[in-house]
Order: structure tokens, then sequence, then C-alpha cells
């Protein structure tokens, strides 16, 4: 294995996709970074729930997971090399926002009905899944920011990124379905 370190970016600077290099606090590098963020917190989450055997949960936050990494391979990519990622490598495309509202229709289904804010906490699980469902809202947010400066490649990763905070939301619920859940007033 080559060293871990290399130096390249103790100036503050590091490479995109395909090599070109940009300043480490670029809107782009923001947005993957926190993307990071999000999907490592799914990964608490998805060790929780391999320890409880919910393997449903855990294949759909795997899914969530994989998604959130193209999303950022789409990010970190120079919209002039665009078009050599998509000839190489997944990219978001509406089946796949699709596929994740169907999981949200599934889960919302089999959830109790909330009428009143919930407060995180409940479980563990729910808890490192709520953490990244703030992290992802945060993510779009830098999504925006990144379309706003005409530099997102693919629009969908915006879309996708709305669906999946809301999936995030409804799995939270969904994990504890089976406890009272916390009001955010009494």
């Amino acid at each position: 294995m080559a060293k871990l370190y290399t130096k390249n970016g103790d100036q503050g600077e590091t490479s995109l996709l395909y090599g070109e290099k940009v300043s480490k606090n670029d809107i782009r590098v923001e947005c993957y970074g926190v993307i990071d963020e999000c999907m490592s917190n799914l990964g608490a989450a998805k060790s929780i729930l391999n320890k409880q055997k919910s393997t449903e949960i855990e294949n759909v936050v795997l899914n969530i997971q994989r998604k959130l990494f193209i999303i950022s391979t789409e990010i970190a990519c120079p919209k002039n090399k665009y078009e050599r990622l998509r000839d190489n490598y997944k990219f978001i495309t509406k089946e796949m926002i699709e596929e994740i509202e169907n999981y949200i229709d599934h889960f919302q289904i089999n959830s109790p009905e909330i009428k009143f804010f919930v407060l995180p906490g409940t479980s563990l699980a729910s808890s490192y899944i709520d953490i990244s469902r703030t992290i992802c809202r945060k993510a779009e947010r830098l999504c925006v920011k990144v379309k706003e400066k005409d530099l997102l490649n693919n629009e969908l990763n915006l879309i996708l990124l709305n669906r999946l905070s809301d999936l995030l939301f409804i799995i939270a619920r969904y994990i504890d379905k089976d406890s009272e859940y916390i009001k955010a007033t009494e």
C-alpha cells in the first residue's frame, strides 16, 4: 500500500476528480465533505442495526450510503470532465429517485401516523439516523450553493438529497415504531 499521506494538501489545496486543483474551502469540497460525514454516521447506524439483526433497514442504509457516494463523486467532478465520469461510473438517475420514494412510501405505511414534532433520541440507532438526516439537509443546502455557482453537473443530485433526508426521517420513526415517540412540546 502506498503511503497514506502525500503532503499535496499541505498548502490548503486538494484535487477534484481527474486532478483539477482547488482550494480546500471550495464549495464542492465542502459539499462532498458533508456528504462523507453523513455516510460515516450512517455507518454507525448500520453497525447498530447489524447487532439488532435489522437486516431490512441495514440494507436500505447501505443503499443510501452508496447513493451518497455517487452524489459526492458527481460533485467532485469538474464540469468539463463530467461526460468522462458518465462514461465510466454510475451517476444519479430518475430511477434512483423513484426507488427512494418507494422506500419512503413503504416505511411510512408501516409506521404509526405522527401528528406532532418528534425529538430524536428514542433509540441509539434512530438517533444516528436522525443525525445523518440533519447532515443530509446540510449537504442539500451546500448542493444548492454548488448549483448557484453553476458547478452542479446533475440537478438530480439536489432532488435525491432532498428525498434521502425524507427517507432518513421516516426510517428513524420506523425503527422506533414500537416505542413512544418523544414529543417536541409538552
